[in-house]
């Protein structure tokens, strides 16, 4: 037993894991499945906002990302420490994310971890302070990938020059949804059936200024309904915040649609993407899903990362949520579902190249384990 102990490897996770957000909990799985394909003699721990919930759903270790002495046990007695991957150096949503993720690879470094960002998502940074820390800690750590060429350059324009950034994919692409019949049974139990021979249109919303804009998405619902029959099922990818503004949309609607009632495991929800016929919305995940599972994406872009992931895909984006009108808006819908044969093509070349990206992120990070003597 101590010699089993001996050869294992611990890597300690940090993100926004355990907070019922589809995309990160994604990636979660992404990273852990993908590690433990290509070395079996590793030990995995996440800092995580409910980790329970995290111990159950993924069979690995998990602590209270809000735990101080938690925190410090698990990268003292860690290998690897890694941060990602998603959006977590930004401070748009908040100010605290940033200060926070960094001070655990500094204190990791200080302890003579090996640490890596892993496809991170960079940007937009706005304070000073925040853009120093960066600079400061992303010259300390031992490898980075990032998820875009856009992130590479903010990394490069913040000061980071050492270690090279190497530009991969999100890690969600190495997912796999669900079978067919555990898919069906799933939506039995959710009460939930899917028409045939109408357009399903999957629609993602999130809590983000929306007040002038529900209207129109409303609307525009509305209008697929009356002129294609479509099926309006909303897909909200974090509970309850984007269930509570899908809800919204629909009052508006004079039309009947549809919600997912409850969260969802990440790769039922990439199952369900992978059944519409369009993705329309905002939640950058919603759009991964449908690219991984070549359903044409229309792209509402509340953050750049939402415009910077449908130019690489080749896809329809709505603009600004803001900025809507709502004639644009169903020309933009009516030229999707026209050349969905075309984008389903695009997408299918698209979603492999970003697959192989994605491998190489486990990839990379297992090499950084092998040089630990």
């Amino acid at each position: 037993m101590k010699r089993r102990e001996k050869l294992m490897q611990r890597v300690l996770v940090s993100g926004y894991y355990g907070f019922g957000n589809a995309g990160d909990e994604a990636i979660l799985i992404a990273i852990v499945d993908s590690l433990k394909k290509l070395k079996s003699n590793i030990e995995i721990t996440a800092l995580s906002a409910d980790p329970l919930k995290t111990k159950e759903h993924y069979g690995i270790n998990a602590v209270q990302r809000t735990s101080p002495i938690a925190i410090i046990r698990e990268i003292s007695r860690a290998d690897l420490v890694i941060s990602g991957g998603g959006g977590l150096l930004q401070d748009v949503t908040s100010n605290r994310s940033i200060p926070y993720y960094l001070f655990i690879l500094y204190l990791a470094k200080r302890l003579n971890k090996k640490v890596m960002f892993y496809a991170n998502g960079v940007g937009p940074v706005f304070r000073e302070m925040n853009k120093r820390m960066i600079k400061l800690v992303g010259n300390m750590v031992d490898l980075i990938t990032v998820r875009d060429e856009q992130s590479k350059k903010e990394l490069e324009n913040l000061g980071v020059i050492r270690p090279p950034i190497i530009v991969t994919a999100d890690p969600a692409f190495v997912l796999n949804p669900i079978e067919d019949d555990k898919g069906y049974s799933m939506l039995n139990k959710l009460n939930i059936s899917l028409t045939e021979h109408h357009p399903r249109i999957g629609v993602s919303v999130r809590p983000w200024n929306l007040n002038k804009s529900r209207e129109i998405i409303a609307k525009a619902c509305d209008y697929l309904v009356k002129s294609h029959n479509a099926d309006i099922i909303f897909l909200p990818m974090q509970y309850p915040n984007d269930y509570h503004e899908s809800v919204e949309v629909m009052k508006l609607m004079k039309e009947n649609a549809r919600i997912v009632p409850e969260a969802m495991d990440p790769r039922e929800v990439l199952w369900l993407c992978g059944k519409m016929d369009i993705i329309f919305g905002m939640r950058l995940h919603a759009l991964i899903f449908g690219a991984m599972s070549e359903v044409p994406l229309v792209g509402l872009v509340y953050d750049p990362k939402v415009e910077h992931f449908l130019k690489r895909v080749d896809q329809l984006s709505a603009g600004k949520p803001g900025d809507l009108d709502l004639i644009s808006l169903c020309n933009l819908l009516e030229r999707a579902l026209s050349d969905i044969p075309k984008s389903k093509k695009t997408l299918q070349e698209k979603k492999e190249e970003l697959r192989v990206l994605a491998k190489e992120n486990a990839k990379l990070a297992v090499n950084l384990l092998e040089e630990i003597k």
